[in-house]
Protein backbone atom coordinates (compact mmCIF):
# COMPACT_ATOMS: atom_id res chain seq x y z
CA UNK A 1 0.00 0.00 0.00
CA UNK A 2 1.02 3.65 -0.56
CA UNK A 3 1.78 5.88 2.38
CA UNK A 4 1.33 9.31 2.41
CA UNK A 5 4.89 9.90 1.51
CA UNK A 6 5.34 8.53 -1.10
CA UNK A 7 2.21 9.68 -2.57
CA UNK A 8 3.93 13.01 -2.21
CA UNK A 9 7.08 12.18 -3.47
CA UNK A 10 5.29 10.11 -6.85
CA UNK A 11 3.63 13.70 -7.65
CA UNK A 12 6.72 15.95 -7.59
CA UNK A 13 9.80 14.15 -9.68
CA UNK A 14 12.53 15.36 -6.86
CA UNK A 15 15.41 13.39 -6.62
CA UNK A 16 16.10 11.21 -3.54
CA UNK A 17 19.22 11.17 -1.64
CA UNK A 18 20.82 7.90 -3.20
CA UNK A 19 19.87 8.95 -6.85
CA UNK A 20 21.51 12.19 -6.05
CA UNK A 21 24.47 10.12 -4.79
CA UNK A 22 24.26 8.01 -7.95
CA UNK A 23 24.75 11.56 -10.08
CA UNK A 24 26.86 12.88 -8.06
CA UNK A 25 29.44 9.99 -8.26
CA UNK A 26 29.15 9.94 -11.37
CA UNK A 27 30.00 12.99 -12.06
CA UNK A 28 33.14 13.45 -9.93
CA UNK A 29 34.54 10.25 -11.67
CA UNK A 30 33.91 10.78 -15.07
CA UNK A 31 34.13 14.94 -15.36
CA UNK A 32 36.12 16.23 -11.92
CA UNK A 33 36.90 19.59 -13.76
CA UNK A 34 33.10 20.00 -13.63
CA UNK A 35 32.61 19.05 -10.21
CA UNK A 36 35.21 21.08 -8.95
CA UNK A 37 34.69 22.08 -5.38
CA UNK A 38 31.22 20.84 -5.22
CA UNK A 39 30.75 18.52 -2.82
CA UNK A 40 27.10 16.98 -3.28
CA UNK A 41 24.49 16.96 -6.26
CA UNK A 42 22.74 20.47 -5.06
CA UNK A 43 26.13 22.13 -5.85
CA UNK A 44 26.99 20.70 -9.22
CA UNK A 45 25.80 23.47 -12.28
CA UNK A 46 23.31 23.20 -14.53
CA UNK A 47 24.99 23.45 -18.04
CA UNK A 48 23.51 25.79 -19.89
CA UNK A 49 24.20 26.31 -23.81
CA UNK A 50 27.50 28.53 -22.55
CA UNK A 51 28.36 26.53 -19.97
CA UNK A 52 28.65 23.56 -22.09
CA UNK A 53 30.38 24.63 -25.30
CA UNK A 54 34.11 23.61 -23.91
CA UNK A 55 32.79 20.02 -23.35
CA UNK A 56 31.68 19.41 -26.41
CA UNK A 57 34.54 20.99 -28.40
CA UNK A 58 37.18 18.59 -26.39
CA UNK A 59 38.48 15.47 -29.21
CA UNK A 60 37.38 11.97 -27.71
CA UNK A 61 39.74 9.19 -28.49
CA UNK A 62 37.69 6.32 -30.45
CA UNK A 63 34.28 8.29 -30.64
CA UNK A 64 32.20 8.72 -33.79
CA UNK A 65 30.83 12.56 -34.47
CA UNK A 66 27.17 13.64 -34.66
CA UNK A 67 26.44 17.08 -36.02
CA UNK A 68 23.58 19.14 -33.77
CA UNK A 69 21.10 20.91 -35.18
CA UNK A 70 21.04 23.46 -32.30
CA UNK A 71 20.17 21.78 -29.10
CA UNK A 72 22.86 22.94 -26.83
CA UNK A 73 23.26 26.00 -28.68
CA UNK A 74 25.27 26.43 -32.29
CA UNK A 75 25.14 23.29 -34.29
CA UNK A 76 28.34 21.86 -32.71
CA UNK A 77 30.27 18.10 -33.30
CA UNK A 78 28.77 15.55 -30.62
CA UNK A 79 30.58 12.20 -29.92
CA UNK A 80 29.59 9.28 -28.80
CA UNK A 81 32.11 6.31 -27.75
CA UNK A 82 31.41 2.46 -29.06
CA UNK A 83 30.74 1.80 -25.51
CA UNK A 84 27.74 4.28 -25.76
CA UNK A 85 26.64 3.53 -28.85
CA UNK A 86 25.92 -0.51 -27.70
CA UNK A 87 23.72 1.10 -24.66
CA UNK A 88 22.20 3.42 -27.03
CA UNK A 89 20.89 0.11 -29.15
CA UNK A 90 20.55 -2.16 -26.22
CA UNK A 91 18.03 0.22 -25.04
CA UNK A 92 16.05 0.52 -27.84
CA UNK A 93 16.03 -3.06 -28.54
CA UNK A 94 15.09 -3.64 -24.97
CA UNK A 95 12.14 -0.90 -25.54
CA UNK A 96 10.87 -1.65 -29.14
CA UNK A 97 11.31 -5.69 -28.94
CA UNK A 98 7.97 -6.87 -26.73
CA UNK A 99 5.86 -4.33 -28.21
CA UNK A 100 6.96 -5.31 -31.73
CA UNK A 101 6.38 -8.82 -31.32
CA UNK A 102 4.94 -10.65 -34.25
CA UNK A 103 6.48 -8.16 -36.96
CA UNK A 104 8.74 -9.26 -39.21
CA UNK A 105 9.46 -6.15 -41.59
CA UNK A 106 10.82 -2.71 -40.90
CA UNK A 107 10.74 0.79 -42.37
CA UNK A 108 12.95 2.96 -41.74
CA UNK A 109 13.63 7.19 -42.68
CA UNK A 110 15.09 9.14 -40.17
CA UNK A 111 16.91 11.38 -42.25
CA UNK A 112 20.74 11.48 -41.21
CA UNK A 113 22.16 11.37 -37.77
CA UNK A 114 23.24 9.56 -34.36
CA UNK A 115 19.64 7.93 -34.17
CA UNK A 116 19.07 7.26 -38.26
CA UNK A 117 23.16 5.73 -37.89
CA UNK A 118 21.66 3.03 -35.38
CA UNK A 119 18.17 1.95 -36.29
CA UNK A 120 19.08 -0.62 -38.92
CA UNK A 121 21.39 -2.29 -36.36
CA UNK A 122 18.42 -1.74 -33.76
CA UNK A 123 15.66 -3.95 -35.98
CA UNK A 124 18.48 -5.85 -37.15
CA UNK A 125 18.98 -7.36 -34.01
CA UNK A 126 15.35 -7.88 -33.45
CA UNK A 127 15.03 -10.18 -36.58
CA UNK A 128 13.47 -7.78 -38.73
CA UNK A 129 14.04 -7.71 -42.46
CA UNK A 130 15.16 -4.24 -42.49
CA UNK A 131 14.72 -0.90 -45.67
CA UNK A 132 16.33 1.99 -44.79
CA UNK A 133 15.53 4.75 -47.26
CA UNK A 134 17.92 7.28 -46.28
CA UNK A 135 17.90 10.22 -47.96
CA UNK A 136 15.87 9.38 -51.02
CA UNK A 137 13.04 10.88 -53.04
CA UNK A 138 9.48 10.83 -51.42
CA UNK A 139 8.04 8.82 -54.23
CA UNK A 140 10.36 6.42 -53.97
CA UNK A 141 10.06 6.03 -50.16
CA UNK A 142 6.32 5.50 -51.06
CA UNK A 143 6.94 2.74 -53.71
CA UNK A 144 9.17 1.15 -51.03
CA UNK A 145 6.25 1.38 -48.51
CA UNK A 146 4.27 -0.39 -50.84
CA UNK A 147 6.45 -3.11 -52.53
CA UNK A 148 8.21 -3.67 -49.06
CA UNK A 149 4.77 -4.40 -47.15
CA UNK A 150 6.03 -3.34 -43.37
CA UNK A 151 4.66 -4.28 -39.98
CA UNK A 152 6.28 -1.26 -38.48
CA UNK A 153 7.39 2.70 -39.89
CA UNK A 154 10.19 4.06 -38.03
CA UNK A 155 10.31 7.51 -38.92
CA UNK A 156 10.84 11.29 -37.78
CA UNK A 157 7.31 12.61 -37.82
CA UNK A 158 8.09 15.21 -40.49
CA UNK A 159 9.62 12.66 -42.99
CA UNK A 160 6.32 10.52 -42.22
CA UNK A 161 3.82 13.32 -42.73
CA UNK A 162 5.44 13.77 -45.92
CA UNK A 163 5.01 10.17 -47.07
CA UNK A 164 1.51 10.48 -46.29
CA UNK A 165 1.05 13.42 -47.93
CA UNK A 166 2.10 11.96 -51.48
CA UNK A 167 0.00 8.16 -50.63
CA UNK A 168 -2.68 10.77 -50.38
CA UNK A 169 -2.85 12.79 -53.46
CA UNK A 170 -2.02 8.91 -55.67
CA UNK A 171 -4.75 7.26 -53.46
CA UNK A 172 -2.52 4.75 -52.19
CA UNK A 173 -2.54 3.65 -48.67
CA UNK A 174 -0.61 0.22 -47.14
CA UNK A 175 -2.51 -2.37 -45.39
CA UNK A 176 0.59 -4.11 -43.76
CA UNK A 177 1.31 -1.25 -41.43
CA UNK A 178 0.57 -2.40 -37.77
CA UNK A 179 3.24 0.20 -35.48
CA UNK A 180 4.24 3.14 -36.04
CA UNK A 181 7.57 4.45 -34.35
CA UNK A 182 8.65 8.43 -34.51
CA UNK A 183 11.49 9.94 -33.59
CA UNK A 184 12.81 13.66 -34.22
CA UNK A 185 10.30 16.87 -33.83
CA UNK A 186 7.68 16.42 -30.83
CA UNK A 187 4.84 14.19 -32.35
CA UNK A 188 1.76 16.85 -31.48
CA UNK A 189 -0.92 15.24 -30.88
CA UNK A 190 -2.90 16.03 -34.25
CA UNK A 191 -0.29 14.67 -36.19
CA UNK A 192 -0.40 11.18 -34.02
CA UNK A 193 -4.26 11.06 -34.91
CA UNK A 194 -3.60 11.71 -38.63
CA UNK A 195 -1.14 8.90 -38.69
CA UNK A 196 -3.60 6.66 -36.19
CA UNK A 197 -6.34 7.21 -39.26
CA UNK A 198 -4.29 6.81 -42.53
CA UNK A 199 -2.47 3.78 -41.35
CA UNK A 200 -5.72 2.28 -39.52
CA UNK A 201 -3.87 2.18 -36.15
CA UNK A 202 -5.04 2.17 -32.25
CA UNK A 203 -3.55 5.18 -29.95
CA UNK A 204 -1.36 2.17 -28.67
CA UNK A 205 0.12 1.18 -31.63
CA UNK A 206 2.14 4.12 -32.08
CA UNK A 207 5.12 5.03 -30.02
CA UNK A 208 6.73 8.28 -29.85
CA UNK A 209 10.70 8.50 -28.97
CA UNK A 210 11.99 11.77 -27.15
CA UNK A 211 15.66 12.75 -27.42
CA UNK A 212 18.70 14.25 -28.43
CA UNK A 213 22.35 14.01 -30.28
CA UNK A 214 23.72 14.99 -26.84
CA UNK A 215 21.63 12.72 -24.40
CA UNK A 216 20.39 10.12 -26.70
CA UNK A 217 17.02 8.61 -26.20
CA UNK A 218 15.20 10.44 -23.24
CA UNK A 219 11.75 9.05 -22.91
CA UNK A 220 9.08 7.19 -24.79
CA UNK A 221 5.22 7.35 -24.94
CA UNK A 222 3.88 4.32 -23.09
CA UNK A 223 1.14 2.51 -24.83
CA UNK A 224 0.19 1.52 -21.19
CA UNK A 225 -0.65 4.65 -20.00
CA UNK A 226 0.01 7.37 -22.38
CA UNK A 227 2.25 9.73 -20.41
CA UNK A 228 6.44 9.94 -21.63
CA UNK A 229 8.14 7.44 -19.34
CA UNK A 230 12.08 8.90 -18.66
CA UNK A 231 14.67 5.25 -19.48
CA UNK A 232 16.06 3.93 -17.08
CA UNK A 233 19.46 5.83 -15.59
CA UNK A 234 18.23 9.08 -16.40
CA UNK A 235 17.39 11.51 -14.21
CA UNK A 236 14.84 14.74 -15.18
CA UNK A 237 14.63 17.64 -13.20
CA UNK A 238 12.49 20.88 -13.25
CA UNK A 239 15.02 24.17 -13.57
CA UNK A 240 14.21 26.31 -11.20
CA UNK A 241 13.68 29.96 -12.63
CA UNK A 242 16.86 31.37 -10.29
CA UNK A 243 19.08 28.83 -12.36
CA UNK A 244 17.71 29.54 -15.98
CA UNK A 245 20.30 31.58 -17.86
CA UNK A 246 18.85 35.17 -18.43
CA UNK A 247 18.07 34.87 -21.53
CA UNK A 248 15.10 32.45 -20.83
CA UNK A 249 11.71 33.35 -19.64
CA UNK A 250 10.65 31.04 -17.20
CA UNK A 251 7.71 28.61 -18.45
CA UNK A 252 3.99 29.72 -17.51
CA UNK A 253 1.83 27.32 -14.94
CA UNK A 254 2.23 23.75 -14.63
CA UNK A 255 5.41 23.99 -17.32
CA UNK A 256 8.37 23.01 -16.39
CA UNK A 257 12.25 23.45 -18.15
CA UNK A 258 13.89 20.32 -18.42
CA UNK A 259 17.15 19.37 -17.39
CA UNK A 260 18.32 15.84 -17.43
CA UNK A 261 21.85 13.81 -15.80
CA UNK A 262 22.40 10.55 -18.22
CA UNK A 263 24.82 7.33 -15.50
CA UNK A 264 25.56 6.50 -19.48
CA UNK A 265 27.70 9.26 -21.18
CA UNK A 266 30.96 9.53 -20.17
CA UNK A 267 32.35 11.20 -23.50
CA UNK A 268 30.49 14.38 -22.08
CA UNK A 269 29.10 15.74 -19.29
CA UNK A 270 25.23 14.75 -19.71
CA UNK A 271 25.09 16.02 -15.56
CA UNK A 272 22.15 18.89 -15.12
CA UNK A 273 22.06 18.77 -18.51
CA UNK A 274 19.42 21.41 -19.81
CA UNK A 275 17.75 20.44 -22.46
CA UNK A 276 15.51 23.59 -23.55
CA UNK A 277 12.43 21.77 -23.55
CA UNK A 278 8.98 22.58 -21.85
CA UNK A 279 7.15 19.98 -20.50
CA UNK A 280 4.25 19.47 -18.85
CA UNK A 281 3.01 17.70 -16.23
CA UNK A 282 6.73 16.19 -14.91
CA UNK A 283 6.38 13.74 -11.63
CA UNK A 284 7.13 10.57 -10.11
CA UNK A 285 4.23 8.07 -11.45
CA UNK A 286 3.47 4.17 -11.04
CA UNK A 287 3.19 2.22 -14.16
CA UNK A 288 2.04 -1.24 -14.09
CA UNK A 289 4.56 -2.65 -11.18
CA UNK A 290 7.02 0.39 -11.79
CA UNK A 291 7.66 3.91 -10.54
CA UNK A 292 9.47 5.85 -13.29
CA UNK A 293 9.78 9.81 -13.75
CA UNK A 294 7.26 10.93 -16.37
CA UNK A 295 5.93 13.54 -18.31
CA UNK A 296 2.80 14.14 -20.27
CA UNK A 297 3.75 15.88 -23.68
CA UNK A 298 6.64 18.33 -24.99
CA UNK A 299 5.36 21.32 -24.76
CA UNK A 300 8.01 23.47 -26.78
CA UNK A 301 11.12 24.88 -26.10
CA UNK A 302 12.49 28.00 -24.43
CA UNK A 303 15.47 28.54 -26.85
CA UNK A 304 16.48 29.51 -30.28
CA UNK A 305 15.29 26.00 -31.50
CA UNK A 306 12.18 24.95 -33.91
CA UNK A 307 10.92 21.76 -34.98
CA UNK A 308 11.18 21.80 -38.92
CA UNK A 309 12.22 18.64 -40.40
CA UNK A 310 14.81 18.33 -37.97
CA UNK A 311 15.76 20.57 -35.23
CA UNK A 312 16.28 23.81 -36.61
CA UNK A 313 18.55 26.72 -35.28
CA UNK A 314 17.61 30.44 -35.56
CA UNK A 315 20.93 31.19 -34.23
CA UNK A 316 22.41 31.10 -38.29
CA UNK A 317 18.71 32.50 -39.49
CA UNK A 318 19.19 35.22 -36.93
CA UNK A 319 22.67 35.81 -38.34
CA UNK A 320 21.68 35.60 -42.24
CA UNK A 321 18.40 38.36 -41.53
CA UNK A 322 21.02 40.71 -39.19
CA UNK A 323 23.61 40.60 -42.34
CA UNK A 324 21.48 41.25 -45.14
CA UNK A 325 19.08 43.45 -43.18
CA UNK A 326 20.64 45.34 -40.63
CA UNK A 327 18.29 45.83 -37.73
CA UNK A 328 15.41 44.17 -39.24
CA UNK A 329 12.89 43.01 -36.76
CA UNK A 330 11.34 39.71 -37.82
CA UNK A 331 9.26 36.90 -36.32
CA UNK A 332 9.24 32.84 -37.03
CA UNK A 333 5.77 31.06 -36.67
CA UNK A 334 6.18 26.93 -36.36
CA UNK A 335 2.99 25.75 -35.32
CA UNK A 336 3.19 22.21 -36.34
CA UNK A 337 6.70 21.45 -37.61
CA UNK A 338 6.29 23.80 -40.56
CA UNK A 339 8.07 27.51 -40.81
CA UNK A 340 6.57 30.54 -41.97
CA UNK A 341 9.35 33.60 -41.60
CA UNK A 342 7.72 37.25 -41.76
CA UNK A 343 11.03 39.44 -41.97
CA UNK A 344 10.72 43.35 -41.96
CA UNK A 345 12.02 44.94 -45.67
CA UNK A 346 12.14 44.07 -48.75
CA UNK A 347 13.70 40.64 -49.74
CA UNK A 348 17.70 40.83 -50.45
CA UNK A 349 18.95 38.97 -53.58
CA UNK A 350 20.26 35.72 -53.14
CA UNK A 351 18.71 35.81 -49.72
CA UNK A 352 16.80 31.88 -50.36
CA UNK A 353 19.73 30.37 -51.63
CA UNK A 354 22.01 31.68 -48.92
CA UNK A 355 19.43 30.38 -46.66
CA UNK A 356 19.27 26.35 -48.44
CA UNK A 357 23.66 26.80 -48.07
CA UNK A 358 23.07 27.37 -44.14
CA UNK A 359 20.78 24.79 -43.79
CA UNK A 360 22.05 22.16 -45.85
CA UNK A 361 20.46 18.78 -44.54
CA UNK A 362 16.68 20.70 -44.49
CA UNK A 363 17.86 22.19 -48.13
CA UNK A 364 18.18 18.61 -49.29
CA UNK A 365 14.53 17.03 -47.62
CA UNK A 366 12.95 19.85 -49.37
CA UNK A 367 14.21 19.32 -52.49
CA UNK A 368 13.11 15.14 -51.94
CA UNK A 369 9.51 16.21 -51.27
CA UNK A 370 9.92 15.16 -47.31
CA UNK A 371 9.52 18.11 -45.90
CA UNK A 372 7.71 21.51 -47.24
CA UNK A 373 9.81 24.83 -47.71
CA UNK A 374 9.99 27.59 -45.60
CA UNK A 375 7.37 30.38 -46.36
CA UNK A 376 9.08 33.63 -46.34
CA UNK A 377 7.08 37.07 -45.95
CA UNK A 378 8.59 40.09 -46.19
CA UNK A 379 6.94 42.98 -45.00
CA UNK A 380 7.66 46.86 -45.88
CA UNK A 381 5.25 48.48 -42.84
CA UNK A 382 6.30 46.04 -40.39
CA UNK A 383 4.42 48.07 -37.39
CA UNK A 384 1.54 47.65 -38.78
CA UNK A 385 2.02 43.84 -39.28
CA UNK A 386 3.34 43.82 -35.75
CA UNK A 387 -0.53 46.10 -34.43
CA UNK A 388 -2.58 43.53 -36.48
CA UNK A 389 -0.94 40.65 -34.60
CA UNK A 390 -0.64 42.00 -30.81
CA UNK A 391 3.06 41.37 -31.09
CA UNK A 392 6.07 42.62 -30.03
CA UNK A 393 9.93 42.14 -30.70
CA UNK A 394 12.39 42.22 -28.08
CA UNK A 395 15.34 43.98 -28.63
CA UNK A 396 17.90 41.18 -27.41
CA UNK A 397 19.01 39.00 -29.95
CA UNK A 398 18.32 35.46 -28.66
CA UNK A 399 14.58 37.31 -27.81
CA UNK A 400 12.39 33.47 -27.50
CA UNK A 401 9.36 35.40 -28.00
CA UNK A 402 10.33 35.81 -31.78
CA UNK A 403 9.66 32.30 -32.28
CA UNK A 404 5.72 31.51 -31.95
CA UNK A 405 3.78 28.35 -31.79
CA UNK A 406 0.64 30.00 -33.10
CA UNK A 407 0.14 29.85 -37.03
CA UNK A 408 0.83 32.72 -39.49
CA UNK A 409 -2.56 34.48 -39.69
CA UNK A 410 -2.67 36.07 -43.48
CA UNK A 411 -5.32 38.70 -41.83
CA UNK A 412 -2.15 40.08 -40.50
CA UNK A 413 -0.13 40.69 -43.99
CA UNK A 414 -2.75 41.64 -46.18
CA UNK A 415 -1.88 44.84 -47.78
CA UNK A 416 1.50 45.00 -46.21
CA UNK A 417 3.86 42.73 -48.67
CA UNK A 418 7.37 44.79 -49.50
CA UNK A 419 5.97 44.28 -53.10
CA UNK A 420 2.40 45.63 -52.60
Amino acid sequence: MTSAVDERRAHTGSFTPHEKALVYGHARRWFPELVGAATAFDALPVLDHETSRPWFGRPVDEARYFSSSGTSGEPKRIPWLPSEDAWYVGQKQELFGPWLGGCRRGFISLAVGHNAGSAHLVFEHLGLDVHDAGLSDVTEQCAAVLSFEPDVLYCSPSILIGIVDAMERTGQRPTSVRRVITNGEVLYPAIRARFQRFFGLAADDVMDTYGSTEVGTLAFSCPRCSDYHFLDGLYPEAVLPARLPPDVRPPGAGHDVLAISSLKRTSVPIVRFLTYDVLAGLRRTVCGTSERFSFQRVVGRCDDVVNYGELFSVYELADLIGGALPGARWYVFSPCNDLSVVIEGAEPDGFREELARRYPLHAKLIDLGLVPAPVLRFVERFDEFMERAGLVVGARRKDVRRILTCPLDERWLAGLAADA
